[in-house]
């Protein structure tokens, strides 16, 4: 059984070219911050905070209150709740949650295990599979002054499919622009704050070519053929004359194919004034991404950031990523979208990187995740400070209480408002309303991350999500206590439940 964290972890690497290649900055001392809105020039400031986890406890959001935190769920939602987060933490449960519902759905047969399902962890998790479900969703949420952030359970890992199948990335593609249009109007009868969706590269094209990229941008972090500005090329209607060198004629062609089909979501993206996340996925695929969501910035980014970049902070390269990366959308003239996340695939990177014989990747302790997502919050919010317009828009997704303290605090300092159209919150549909519920209460604009799909294309990405957050989800205590500080409380007055 599953559970979708919310990459509650995040962070990047880089290389001016490429990241993947593990260059230094010299930034320790100096903050870039962007002077004119023409040339989107960066300077380098002197001067670095220090960065800790000790903070001041933020006076504008107070999380403690279970009442006003679950103020819109039935008492069924809170059970359910309080059932399927506990079971979420069970390693023999996440280990074996496929062959448990397998065994479900033989003995119930598909319509009750479809029922089950939906009554238990679909139903947490997942926003709905039909036009009017969806609705429901985000109407709700709206009510409570949440917006919502459309996420499609479509994904691939190296391994999962042995050839290319053209027919099957195409109809991801056509999924995703039939998607974003019934959303949008759906969105747009609840008044987003701005109207954000998810997307996930390896929906468009195999996980082996990404790697194949990442590697090649590895040796060769200066190819011309692999620039931001190149790549751009490519995406476009007409694209039959791309090709990148080292690449087979297999490979060209399934890269033209996908070029196209980003291009094709990116255009209804724009037609429907939708902000478009990319999210970070494997390390051993990640230079590509980055590579290739800059290239779709540079060519769609020019007056608004319409698609974004995510960053794992559990990534020891995380604040060198960003930097690079904000500073290259300098110079090259487009706006940049963040989304800043504490990172989801420890366990699997950590994996790799002892099998492979490299470095770990990932930070050795939750602290020095923290204190990277801090300092890369930090410079985030300075570079908002110092934009003119959008050129630089963050969300900050993260189910960390004081992470969220840190990022109002550091607003308040800055003189950002609460209503900052710039900056937003995000948290996984299901999880963290304590946070979520809080934070809108207060005035700040938040987002839940809120998967949608049929049953039977999220049961896989929700078993991948549980194991890749079980040690995350052991963590959220807070929200435990208050789900069980709500239950007694409606207990103790009976009278409530007809009110939930």
């Amino acid at each position: 059984m599953a559970v979708l964290g919310w990459r509650v972890c995040t962070f990047g690497v880089v290389g001016r070219a490429v990241r993947g290649q593990t260059t230094t900055i010299q930034t320790s001392g100096h903050r870039p911050a962007i002077l004119t809105a023409q040339g989107r020039q960066f300077s380098v400031k002197a001067g670095q905070a220090r960065y800790d986890n000790q903070h001041e406890p933020s006076h504008a959001v107070d999380f403690a209150d279970s009442t006003k935190a679950f103020v819109t769920k039935t008492t069924w939602e809170i059970t359910r709740a309080v059932l399927v987060l506990q079971m979420c933490t069970s390693d023999m449960v996440v280990d074996n949650s496929l062959k448990l519902m397998e065994v479900g759905r033989r003995i119930l047969g598909q319509t009750l295990f479809g029922y089950l399902m939906r009554a238990t962890f679909y139903g947490q998790f997942v926003g709905g599979d039909t036009p009017d479900k969806m609705a429901a969703t985000f109407s709700r949420l709206r009510d409570a002054g949440i917006h919502s952030m459309p996420l499609l359970t479509i994904e691939e890992n190296v391994g999962d499919r042995v050839q290319i199948e053209e027919r099957f990335y195409d109809n991801n593609t056509q999924y995703y622009v039939d998607t974003i249009r019934s959303t949008t109007d759906i969105l747009a009868q609840h008044g987003a704050h701005a109207r954000l969706f998810q997307m996930r590269l390896t929906s468009f094209m195999h996980a082996n070519l990404l790697v194949t990229l990442s590697q090649y941008l590895t040796e060769h972090p200066s190819s011309t053929e692999l620039s931001v500005e190149h790549l751009s090329t490519g995406l476009c209607d007409d694209n039959k004359s791309f090709q990148l060198s080292f690449l087979s004629s297999e490979d060209n062609e399934h890269l033209r194919n996908a070029l196209l089909r980003l291009h094709l979501v990116c255009q209804q993206a724009e037609s429907c004034n939708v902000r478009m996340l990319v999210d970070a996925e494997y390390t051993s695929m990640r230079p590509a991404i980055t590579r290739l969501v800059l290239a779709m910035m540079y060519r769609c980014n020019r007056t608004r950031p319409l698609v974004w970049n995510t960053y794992q902070c559990y990534l020891k390269t995380a604040f060198n990523s960003v930097v690079e990366d904000m500073e290259l959308a300098g110079q090259l003239g487009f706006c940049f979208g963040i989304k800043i996340v504490r990172g989801a695939y420890m366990e699997h990177e950590r994996a790799v990187a002892k099998q492979q014989g490299y470095e770990d990747p990932i930070h050795s302790s939750y602290d020095d995740t923290s204190s990277m997502y801090h300092r890369v919050l930090d410079e985030t919010l300075q570079y908002v400070t110092d934009s003119q317009g959008e050129q630089v828009n963050v969300i900050v997704a993260t189910h960390c209480e004081d992470t969220i303290k840190h990022a109002v605090r550091r607003m308040q300092e800055l003189g950002l408002q609460k209503n900052d159209r710039r900056i937003c919150f995000g948290q996984q549909y299901g999880m963290a309303d304590q946070i979520s519920y809080h934070l809108a209460g207060a005035g700040y604009a938040v987002y839940k991350s809120v998967p949608v799909g049929p049953l039977h294309t999220t049961i896989a990405y929700l078993n991948r999500r549980a194991q890749e957050n079980r040690t995350a989800l052991r963590g959220f205590r807070q929200e435990n206590r208050l789900l069980w500080a709500e239950m007694g409380r409606r207990a103790r007055h009976p009278l409530s439940w007809w009110k939930h």
